[in-house]
């Protein structure tokens, strides 16, 4: 799903805030107070071009595909993020996330560091996806290898 509307689902988080009976400016102090709460929301937004980017990778290894879920154990952590350009209609980011996706009861096959670009209209998409680590899997899950990981 590349070409998410990240402002559109900040707007929605927001509003569901508001009507929720918690006042935007109480939201945003409890968001912008708290750095691991501010990151674990970017990558929550950052998700459908994560997930396209797991997938499309693994595809050719394995008949099934690995989760990537957004919680800490999966999600490394924010690994950069950079101002490519600025202006208010010329802003790009680029955030740099680690991920471990994993098959079944969270049998981690790999490790991976994915670029994501952000533009200023909200769009997300993919810009450099870095396959760090391959984890072997138990003899049971062979059935679901296609071929080895690099």
């Amino acid at each position: 799903m590349k070409g998410k509307r990240i402002l559109s689902a900040a707007l929605l988080v927001s509003a569901a805030l508001a009507l929720g009976g918690v006042s935007a400016a109480a939201a945003e102090s409890t968001v912008s107070d708290d750095p691991a709460r501010l990151e674990h929301m970017v990558v929550t937004l950052l998700m459908p071009a994560i997930r396209d980017a797991v997938r499309n990778f693994y595809a050719p290894y394995l008949t099934v595909e690995p989760t990537v879920a957004a919680y800490a154990s999966e999600i490394v952590g924010i690994q950069g993020a950079r101002r490519v350009r600025k202006g208010v209609y010329g802003s790009h980011f680029a955030v740099t996330v680690e991920v471990l996706p994993y098959v079944g009861p969270h049998l981690s096959v790999g490790k991976d560091r994915i670029t994501i670009g952000v533009k200023a209209d909200g769009t997300a998409t993919v810009e450099e996806f870095r396959h760090l680590e391959s984890h072997a899997l138990p003899a049971h899950y062979g059935s679901i290898v296609k071929k080895p990981l690099p």
